[in-house]
């Protein structure tokens, strides 16, 4: 016997198994609800010709835990037909075995219920016309996708419209990924990995060159995810980097239109190079695109949108949208999303507004100690090179340094109105080309916003100031550059103003240097403690 599969006894039941003999290990694990399973058997003989691909079907058969014995070369097993796992099972390559599609076939199908892993192997050229290009663990309740140490290489699914993952598809059930490599992957939706309705935990992985290629719907270069798993489905994206993924829509890496109570949580991360709106007009958050949605029946609430999103500890960069929102466009978390210790730096927004970040739509945006810094949009009617918000949207601002941002219309720093509350900030050097006129106006700021206090501008506009009772100062920033922390900052320089100006500032800055420094006294304005 090499298999059985999770069972849902009573102790009784377990019991009386024991009175007829089941081995007590079983029962044990029966009792503890265990998925149980053998070893399924060990591919190869020793010698790389032994690792076939019907050597491979005869070890999966059942379940269990598949093993390589190929000698100590790597070595390729090319797939003849897509193979489909019933029970629970673990392939593990040693970090010696490559699995091939060939380009012509998908490689793993699992099915419902099922926890399937894979450690330590190359997956490659998967290719299929339906979704999940190397595997597909769709439609399925319950069903698990575990990837550990893993490099999925140019794996495509062809199929258009709202459909894809080039790399890995999951719907209705959850997938984990830790360690592991997509490079080159391509779908119409979700370059590497597409989710719908389940759960998604990446940890310290690279995204690199990935492509949601769908000419009118390709969103999630990288990464598209359409709702976590039921009503508190859980996105997490942790320690990882996405790096030059494309979307010819929406979300250059990560795609996430998340439902009522879903969250999402995406810290000490690095997106560079990332671009959506490649071969259109309709360009959404270059590196990233996320929305609340609760437009769904079934086992959703209907109406009842509760969504947020977190940003912490990370580094967006260098990234372009073809419409709105270079870094990020954000919409509809009521409930806030939520961006502390992070840097927006050298983005684009290529046509319109939001170059670092744009918040639209109804939603709510905190930004804390965080370094938005060297952003542009560009446009005839071009506004926040910094941040844009969105009238309908609410936004919360505390101790952020918005420096050196070029809007080519207006609001070079930040565009938005009294639904901006600005407290203990600095808004410095930021530069509104007017459109070629020679106006000289709304460079740090469109108009006024809410003054939440202790803020400082510069330099002193001819125009209104960008809140009541603002500092006009310059604020003696240093470069963008490392000073310590996971993400770069702009360091307030000896003789800064903005040195104890503040109070009520966060505990620590975005460096994580305790908040104030010295102790006693008040704290600085921006996202960074001096300590003079």
């Amino acid at each position: 016997m090499k298999y059985i599969p999770s069972l849902s006894l009573s102790k009784q039941s377990i019991h009386s198994f024991l009175r007829f003999g089941v081995s007590s290990l079983l029962a044990i694990a029966l009792l503890n609800g265990s998925h149980l399973s053998f070893a399924a058997g060990i591919v190869g003989n020793g010698s790389p010709a032994s690792c076939t691909d019907a050597a491979l079907i005869t070890a999966l058969s059942g379940g269990g835990t598949v093993t390589f014995n190929c000698g100590s070369a790597a070595k390729t097993i090319l797939f003849g037909n897509e193979k489909i796992i019933t029970a629970d099972t673990t392939i593990d390559g040693g970090n010696l075995i490559s699995l091939s599609g060939g380009n012509s076939t998908r490689l793993f199908s699992v099915k419902p219920g099922v926890h399937f892993t894979l450690n330590n192997l190359t997956v490659m050229n998967g290719l299929t016309t339906g979704q999940g290009g190397a595997v597909h663990g769709g439609m399925y309740q319950n069903t698990v996708l575990n990837i550990n140490h893993c490099n999925f290489l140019n794996n495509v699914s062809t199929i258009t419209g709202e459909a894809g993952g080039g790399a890995i598809f999951s719907s209705a059930g959850a997938v984990n990924v830790d360690k592991s490599t997509f490079t080159g992957n391509k779908a119409g939706v979700g370059g590497a990995i597409r989710v719908v309705q389940s759960n998604l935990t990446v940890t310290g992985s690279t995204f690199t060159n990935n492509k949601a290629i769908d000419p009118t719907l390709g969103d999630g270069g990288a990464i598209h995810i359409d709702g976590g798993k039921t009503d508190n489905g859980k996105i997490i994206i942790r320690s990882s980097t996405f790096t030059g993924n494309t979307a010819s829509n929406y979300g250059g890496a990560v795609f996430n239109n998340i439902l009522n109570n879903n969250t999402t949580a995406i810290t000490d991360s690095v997106f560079t190079g990332n671009s959506d709106g490649i071969g259109g007009v309709n360009g959404q958050g270059g590196a990233i695109w996320s929305t609340g949605d609760p437009k769904i029946g079934g086992q959703w609430v209907i109406n009842k949108n509760n969504t947020t999103l977190t940003i912490v500890n990370t580094v967006v960069k260098g990234n372009s949208a073809t419409k709105i929102g270079g870094g990020l466009f954000v919409a509809r978390h009521p409930k806030g999303a939520v961006i502390s210790r992070s840097t927006f730096s050298d983005n684009t927004a290529l046509m319109s507004v939001g170059g670092g970040i744009a918040q639209a739509e109804n939603g709510k945006l905190s930004v804390m100690n965080s370094t938005i810094s060297n952003n542009t949009v560009k446009g005839a009617t071009a506004l926040g090179a910094g941040i844009f918000v969105q009238r309908t949207s609410k936004a919360f601002l505390t101790n952020i340094t918005v420096a050196n941002n070029t809007a080519n219309w207006q609001a070079g720093g930040i565009s938005g109105g009294l639904n901006v509350t600005l407290k203990n900030s600095i808004l410095a050097n930021n530069i509104a080309m007017n459109g070629g006129n020679n106006w000289n106006v709304k460079h740090n700021c469109f108009e006024p916003m809410t003054n939440g206090g202790r803020n400082l501008q510069f330099p002193k506009p001819i125009d209104t100031p960008c809140t009541a009772g603002i500092l006009i100062a310059d604020p003696i920033l240093g470069p963008l550059a490392n000073n310590g922390g996971l993400t770069p900052t702009r360091a307030l320089l000896p003789g800064s103003p903005a040195s104890r100006l503040a109070t009520g500032c966060p505990v620590t800055d975005q460096r994580g240097v305790i908040r104030p420094n010295p102790v006693g006294t008040n704290c600085d304005s921006g996202a960074f403690e001096a300590g003079f």
